[in-house]
């Protein structure tokens, strides 16, 4: 097992790289004043706990927590996200997990200020801290500075990002791009919608829409639509499940727990 763990599976590859992206287009007129979008999504003090497995193990469990109150950077308010994963039992045994991000995520322009991450996987352990200036279009890391796109995410930021995307008159085979900034280089995220399916999770029943995250090849997946996603069919688009084949077996996680949900879940199958 190489890096496979609760949080590559339902935040890193949620829209994993299909490929680096190209060089960005020059700069924009547009500062981040400017880039306000409609969330109607999330909110503050959601809180959303998955359990995964592998095969028939429990493999742990992986939190995401919008924190109560605005945070201010730079005198604007960010959503402060935090995301915890932690193996369990036998998988803990042979394969110790235990990863830590952060995101800020400005409140009107849905767009990371700046980011951390502390992974330690097994025997590996990294960690970083980017600061992204959209105006300059620039993020500053642990491994340099880099020019960034318009709307480039960070890997928490991402989910949050797709989650605000309308998909009320999408088609089978339409795909959504999302800009995606990870250790020092650029990728362009996408993924693609199947259909509507309604499922049974131990959060309950729903009707969901059901996504194809477009998957970089040959490291862990078998091949570009290897993961499969489930979210819910309303406006929160909360990820009810994800399911991937990979070299060394299966992988699912489930969403077991969620509450702080900012509208009703009316995908919920009474």
């Amino acid at each position: 097992m190489k890096r496979i763990v609760l949080l590559s599976v339902l935040a890193g590859v949620f829209l994993n790289a299909k490929n680096p992206a190209e060089k960005p287009p020059g700069p924009l007129d547009d500062t981040l004043s400017k880039y306000k979008k409609l969330n109607n999504a999330f909110t503050y003090g959601e809180k959303l706990t998955y359990r995964a497995h592998y095969g028939p193990l429990d493999g742990g469990k992986c939190y995401f927590i919008v924190g109560d109150m605005p945070e201010q950077v730079n005198n604007r308010n960010n959503y402060h996200i935090k995301v915890n994963a932690k193996s369990a039992g036998l998988v803990d045994f042979m394969f110790k997990v235990k990863d830590e991000f952060e995101s800020y995520l400005d409140e009107e322009a849905i767009v990371p200020v700046k980011a951390t991450k502390k992974i330690k996987e097994g025997n590996y352990t990294d960690s970083d801290f980017i600061l992204f200036d959209h105006e300059k279009h620039v993020a500053t890391s642990r491994r340099g500075k880099i020019d960034i796109v318009p709307n480039t995410q960070d890997i928490i930021s991402a989910i949050y990002y797709a989650r605000i995307t309308d998909m009320s008159n999408v088609k089978p085979g339409d795909i959504f791009p999302v800009p995606f900034y990870l250790d020092g280089k650029n990728y362009e995220l996408r993924f693609k919608y199947i259909s509507r399916e309604t499922i049974k999770t131990e959060a309950g029943t729903f009707r969901t829409i059901k996504v194809k995250p477009q998957l970089l090849e040959g490291r862990v997946f078998k091949d570009a639509e290897a993961l499969t996603m489930w979210v819910t069919d309303d406006e929160n688009k909360i990820p009810l499940r994800v399911e991937s084949s990979i070299f060394v077996g299966s992988v699912k996680v489930d969403l077991i727990e969620m509450s702080g949900i900012r509208n009703p879940l009316t995908s919920a199958v009474r």
